[in-house]
């Protein structure tokens, strides 16, 4: 009888024998370090291609090292010391990844490429920019300088000024008043561009930069080691961001009123969060939810801690909480959301998945329409009539979770009697999705 069975191609077998080899390398690293190691693992490796991916195509934080740029920049060599910036390396466009990086160990750069993956927008005049040097053998082989000769001119330094063309530059309001130095007449120096007169040291080229430090007379520039390409500009410093005392925006765009208030609901939103209640998300019908969760509905919470200055307003049955779980374990999180089912001195029982209280249904209908089937795991509280598991003590209350999975059974049922002491605080509102805006009933 003839098969139906359709055949695999070549890369269809190849590509079932990859995804059978990923699920096999999978399952031996999760045997090795567990279930909850290898989660732990795939979240670290996941944040470090993350920020690996920021770094190289958006943005990057580097260390001042060097006096070239005072008092722009303070820098030093020293560990903890000198400025810190944020460069802004999307701003010219996305370079390869990990051209001109030095292997660790050894004294070879990796240079694989002269241009760049995608040119967004070329280096202005007076911009302050980090890029790898073009001197070999440079103690510092990433540098920031600032940059003043562009592709085509010709450029000249004399007494204390920068010519472009013939034209003197005039410095931009926000700079330190410059004097750019060159070598005096009869003496030898190693400065050649931008001092001698031959075209090969006065004429920028094309797609290349003349970079200066804004201490002249202490810098190492563009005058000793040349024109620095296009496509070695790493980005543009965008800020002083340590020490926060000389914090200082060099683009313009924290003076925006959009950012300014921007920064104001982030300052409004973080007080609220520290001070008043949190958003928190929650299962319900295998369905997400977020809900705004009031710290202050059972007293004055003390901002980053677990205390409360004073207490008052009792849980009610049918509250919405967020609440401290008393039992601790590798599979318990730290906060759980539940509904209060049982108050202090109530006897609380599962018959059949029904809630019953003190011998009688639930009276509350958002517990009341609710099953809650015994799942595996689940534990001996309020399913069995002992007193031990169905009397409520003093200062405590029974959960029950609003997950309405079978195998949902982290809640009052195994973790036991709930302190009213680690209630967090009680849902107001219901936020998202926008059908269930409201009170969380």
């Amino acid at each position: 009888m003839a098969s139906n069975r359709k055949k695999s191609t070549p890369a269809e077998k190849a590509k079932t024998g990859g995804g059978a080899s990923v699920a096999a390398a999978r399952g031996v690293l999760a045997g090795i370090v567990g279930p909850s190691g290898y989660e732990w693992l795939k979240s670290v490796a996941i944040a470090i291609l993350v920020a690996l991916a920021i770094r190289w195509s958006l943005v990057e934080p580097f260390r001042i090292p060097s006096g070239s740029m005072e008092p722009t920049f303070i820098g030093d060599p020293h560990i903890l010391k000198g400025d810190r910036v944020f460069v802004n390396k999307f701003v010219y466009g996305l370079r390869y990844p990990l051209n001109g990086i030095r292997i660790p160990l050894t004294n070879y750069h990796l240079n694989y490429a002269k241009d760049r993956l995608w040119r967004r927008s070329k280096p202005q005049r007076w911009d302050i920019v980090v890029f790898k040097t073009v001197e070999e053998n440079s103690i510092h082989t990433t540098l920031v300088k600032r940059v003043v000769g562009l592709p085509g001119e010709r450029i000249h330094i004399a007494d204390g000024k920068v010519y472009a063309n013939g034209v003197p530059l005039e410095l931009p309001p926000d700079m330190p008043p410059v004097q750019y130095t060159s070598p005096r007449p009869g003496y030898s120096s190693d400065m050649k561009y931008g001092v001698l007169t031959e075209d090969a040291y006065s004429v920028v080229p094309e797609d290349s930069y003349l970079l200066l430090g804004d201490n002249s007379s202490q810098s190492r520039d563009g005058r000793y080691f040349g024109w620095v390409p296009y496509e070695r500009i790493l980005g543009r410093v965008s800020c002083i961001w340590i020490p926060i005392s000389r914090w200082r925006d060099f683009t313009g765009f924290s003076g925006t009123w959009w950012w300014q208030g921007s920064v104001g609901v982030v300052l409004i939103l973080l007080v609220g969060r520290i001070f008043f209640g949190r958003s928190w998300r929650y299962e319900r019908g295998g369905k997400a939810n977020h809900a705004y969760v009031n710290r202050w509905a059972y007293g004055l919470p003390v901002p980053l801690t677990k205390l409360r200055l004073v207490s008052w307003g009792q849980p009610r049955r049918g509250d919405l909480v967020l609440y401290r779980p008393p039992k601790e374990g590798k599979d318990i999180p730290n906060l759980l959301v539940g509904r209060v089912a049982g108050l202090p001195g109530e006897r609380v029982f599962l018959d059949g998945g029904t809630l019953e209280v003190n011998g009688a249904p639930a009276g509350e209908l958002v517990l009341a329409q609710r099953n809650f089937p015994s799942g595996d795991g689940v534990g001996p509280y309020a399913r069995s009539k002992g007193k031990d598991y169905s009397l409520v003590p003093e200062g405590h209350v029974f959960i029950l979770t609003e997950d309405d999975d079978p195998e949902a059974h982290l809640d009052s049922r195994t973790v036991g009697w709930v302190p009213r002491a680690e209630l967090v605080g009680r849902a107001a509102a219901v936020w998202w999705p926008p059908h269930r805006v409201g009170r969380p009933g």
